[in-house]
């Protein structure tokens, strides 16, 4: 786990966090040409339901941030509802890079 602390996740500039009747969402552009038919089906964005923690977390991923300060920064905002803090913070953030929805850096790899 701690091999991962370190790590800066940046967002993918294409998606965007929107509230939607009280619930939150990634909106995620179906720009592919494979796309078609979704785009047809359900418009020109795939959603991606976050709760509160989830919509922080994301919001946190600024490209500046380490894994460690996201953490921290969850666990003075959700408390002991954050737990277990980082096994999920890291699995969380693991999904959204196996989506694309993000990246990770290395802190010396940033300008």
């Amino acid at each position: 786990m701690e091999e991962y602390m370190n790590l800066v996740p940046v967002r993918n500039e294409k998606i965007e966090l929107k509230k939607i009747e009280g619930r939150y969402y990634l909106l995620i552009p179906m720009d592919s040409k494979l796309d078609f038919l979704a785009r047809r089906l359900h418009g020109d964005y795939r959603r991606i339901e976050l709760d509160e923690m989830g919509a922080y977390t994301w919001e946190l991923c600024d490209g500046r941030r380490t894994v460690k300060e996201i953490g921290k920064a969850l666990k003075a905002r959700f408390g002991e509802d954050a737990e277990p803090l980082y096994e999920r913070l890291v699995t969380f953030l693991f999904e959204l890079a196996k989506r694309y929805l993000i990246e990770f850096k290395r802190t010396d790899e940033l300008d």
